[in-house]
């Protein structure tokens, strides 16, 4: 009889033209549209972020990333090292967000806000923070590995992302800067490296100076930053945002990595929550169609990643021409996220670029 019930259920829902509802199917999330704003639009030209929010409205950017700063100078007082604001009498990061984070028909932009891991300030006042490099000098810009993962400066930058985050809730932060230049080499820093090898030197060449291609160095550091980055993720998601790691890109191999400096990508992928290739092909002697090889590589990858065309070039800038096909074959290459950074070096044509590239 229940079987009989039920069949007869059925045939009423049939004949009736009822069913059974079906969910929605989820939309897939628009693609990722990114500019760059630098520390010199946020700090030194807030009077423009008007115009540019009205750019971005125009090319139809759904995502903007504001640089707030370097762990020695922030555009914003932070209460915990007030001496290190770069400009007095105003929050430039809440203003940034305010006039670039919604679109002029009321939809939210992803909001990234940018961290500098340069601290050449820090280092003039505090040189044990320096790396040293294979000559014996300091670099005047990078920390050690030694600062970075056990010291001081890998504890402020923690602090950073802590403080960011909660204070402007942003969508993600992202961590720029953060490499090694070979500048590893100080005391310190070869204490690191015997102990995360176990060596009992520096791989040696034949004549005995120090092998800096032995792959022994580019894995150390690598671990090194990881491990780093991985603390900064950690501190971001406690606050509700996710972070994404600036890498450098390899020019000989698209399918390569850099781990000389620090760059595994496996490693990076796993700490951080995206990983950010500096596309600077017209720096590095390649056209803009590397930038195909390049998001196809990575889309062969694990791990989520974003293709960022920088405006540089070895003579001038990038052409409006350069720019739209490296926007085109990244995204046909497989990259759901692109960015141009930074839009002080966007002109009207560049704009135009973008206009159509993300019609």
């Amino acid at each position: 009889m229940r079987l009989l019930a039920a069949t007869l259920a059925m045939a009423l829902l049939a004949l009736s033209g009822c069913s059974t509802p079906v969910p929605p199917r989820a939309e897939a999330p628009a693609p990722e549209r990114t500019v760059g704003v630098g520390y010199e639009t946020v700090v030194e030209d807030p009077g423009g972020l008007p115009a540019l929010a009205k750019r971005l409205d125009e090319v139809n950017a759904n995502s903007v990333t504001i640089s707030v700063g370097r762990l020695d100078w922030t555009a914003f007082r932070w209460d915990k090292h007030p001496e290190i604001e770069a400009a007095g009498g105003r929050d430039h990061v809440a203003e940034a967000i305010k006039a670039l984070g919604t679109a002029d028909n009321g939809s939210k932009r992803r909001v990234t806000l940018t961290i500098d891991l340069l601290i050449p300030g820090w280092i003039a006042k505090n040189q044990g923070l320096a790396g040293i490099n294979l000559d014996g000098t300091r670099s005047k810009d990078f920390a050690s590995v030694t600062a970075l993962t056990t010291g001081p400066v890998g504890q402020r930058l923690v602090d950073f992302v802590d403080e960011v985050t909660r204070r402007y809730h942003p969508d993600a932060v992202a961590l720029t800067e953060l490499m090694f230049d070979d500048n590893t080499y100080g005391g310190d820093d070869r204490d690191s490296y015997l102990r995360a090898t176990g060596a009992k030197d520096w791989p040696r060449t034949a004549d005995g100076g120090i092998d800096t291609g032995d792959a022994s160095i580019g894995a150390w550091r690598s671990q090194a930053l990881a491990s780093v980055v991985a603390k900064a993720a950690a501190a971001a998601h406690a606050n509700g945002a996710s972070l994404d790691m600036d890498v450098r890109t390899p020019w000989q191999d698209p399918a390569g990595d850099r781990p000389e400096s620090g760059h595994d990508y496996a490693l990076l992928a796993k700490a951080a929550d995206r990983l950010v290739l500096w596309n600077y092909f017209a720096l590095n002697g390649k056209g803009p169609d590397y930038s195909r090889q390049l998001a196809a590589a990575m889309a062969a990858r694990p791990g989520r990643f974003v293709i960022s065309t920088g405006m540089w070039a070895r003579s001038g800038t990038v052409s409006a021409a350069d720019l739209e096909t490296a926007l085109a074959d990244s995204v046909a290459g497989g990259a759901d996220a692109v960015a141009v950074t930074p839009s002080s070096m966007l002109d009207d044509a560049a704009w135009g670029a973008l206009r159509k590239a993300w019609a």
